[in-house]
């Protein structure tokens, strides 16, 4: 099984699931048009197309048909998920999991996905979906969370298969480390492209889908615009992440420097971001030249970054600078609430400290001011 990358008549990227053989398979297929006709992003397509893909070659080193699994099953494609060999019985001298919790966890999820997709759609009998589902109901509490208001307190589907997920601390750069960066671009695209990147906080597929009337130097704001899929394969991520954000005067004057340089006359392009040199200069900047320009990055300073590490910083420096969280939702274009709380909401070891330093008086022994032989 093998996923395939196909183009549609009205130039849009699609993937289907093919057999050894070439063909596609048909539930997939139809699963994958169910989404899609939803409005899904192509970067949603394209991982459920590979999370079916994973799917479908357990099934098949099983020798298991979909129409016939059962929970077992599903719980032992969890465990071949970590590890790939394990059905060939083949023991490792040492086990690395071949995949990390949370993915294994949403994997899954678009396994019960696709099944609550063949029941609903009808003619389809194993309603597995509807097994591996749980309806879980936050208690109702005696105060008013800061919630209160904005999330509704319904119950939400779980999956009763689900791997503990560690937690991991998510890489903020310092100040020096964002200087080190900025230093080591060659020309005014890429450094205006990391300046964008923190100031604003926006994904890197928004970036790429920027186009000039998008900057309104007057206003300063910067729309982000849902166009569908565009010719460099950038798009926003959901229909919900179109917003305006803010951006300072210092930006601004970085666009309009970096646009009098490089969208000479002869450049008959929307598009802000462009390559540069090659057969290709003047054509939209992609995916593969960000993932270039990082990987030199990275290389010259020793630095890990990546563009979503440019994101986490810029929101995380915001919600440190006392923003509330339905503000960081609407500048991150989350549709949840809880989205933006557990992924940018967390304070660094340093913030903790320096806020138990702050209580600590009032937690010391109450004993310690008495003097002797007071009551």
């Amino acid at each position: 099984m093998n996923t395939v990358t196909c183009t549609t008549p009205d130039g849009k990227t699609r993937y289907y699931l093919a057999d050894e053989q070439g063909v596609p398979v048909p539930e997939v297929k139809d699963y994958l048009k169910f989404l899609d006709n939803q409005g899904k992003a192509r970067n949603t397509l394209r991982l459920s197309c590979y999370q079916l893909q994973n799917y479908y070659r357990f099934l098949e080193e099983a020798g298991k048909d979909y129409r016939e699994v059962t929970i077992d099953d599903i719980a032992m494609f969890m465990a071949w998920l970590r590890n790939p060999d394990l059905l060939k019985k083949v023991v490792p001298l040492r086990f690395e999991p071949a995949r990390k919790e949370q993915t294994i966890n949403e994997n899954i999820d678009k396994v019960i996905s696709f099944y609550d997709y063949l029941v609903r759609r009808g003619g389809f009998e194993n309603r597995l979906s509807a097994k591996l589902v749980k309806f879980v109901t936050h208690p109702q509490r005696n105060y008013k969370g800061f919630l209160y208001g904005i999330a509704e307190n319904r119950p939400s589907r779980s999956s009763i298969l689900k791997m503990p997920v560690p937690q991991r601390e998510i890489r903020r750069i310092k100040k020096e480390e964002a200087v080190a960066l900025l230093g080591e671009c060659t020309n005014l695209r890429d450094y205006f492209l990391l300046y964008l990147l923190f100031e604003t906080g926006m994904r890197i597929g928004e970036a790429l889908s920027l186009w000039l009337e998008d900057f309104d130097l007057d206003g300063l704001k910067i729309s982000i615009t849902d166009r569908g899929e565009l010719e460099n394969l950038a798009e926003i991520k959901t229909v919900h992440s179109s917003r305006k954000l803010d951006c300072t005067q210092e930006l601004a004057d970085l666009f309009m420097g970096y646009v009098c340089e490089v969208h000479t006359c002869d450049l008959n392009t929307n598009h802000v971001f462009l390559k540069l040199r090659g057969k290709n200069a003047g054509k939209p900047m992609d995916y593969t030249d960000v993932d270039n320009l990082f990987r030199t990055l990275r290389r010259k300073t020793g630095i890990q970054i990546t563009p979503h590490v440019f994101r986490h910083t810029s929101l995380s420096l915001l919600y440190a600078d006392g923003w509330a969280p339905e503000l960081l939702r609407i500048r991150a274009g989350h549709k949840n609430i809880y989205t933006t709380i557990n992924t940018y909401i967390h304070p660094t070891e340093e913030e903790l400290t320096a806020a138990f330093n702050k209580a600590a008086p009032h937690l010391s022994r109450p004993d310690l001011g008495r003097k002797e032989g007071d009551a």
